[in-house]
């Protein structure tokens, strides 16, 4: 019986362990392609509403 439990859990340990990192591959391409996306030159950084940037230099 204790032989069945170890194998069990040295199998789920094996199995988690390769499904994380499927998904962490995985994963990053998918973030690449999204990446891509919102780098688009149509997209606006800075929003109208913000108003006007100052650059204040310092006194001394």
């Amino acid at each position: 019986m204790t032989i069945l439990i170890r194998i069990f859990l040295i199998g789920l340990i094996i199995y988690l362990l390769f499904r994380s990192f499927f998904r962490y591959f995985h994963g990053e391409e998918e973030n690449r392609e999204i990446h891509k996306e919102k780098r688009s030159p149509d997209i606006k950084k800075v929003s109208k509403e913000v108003g006007e940037y100052v650059d204040y230099e310092e006194v001394d």
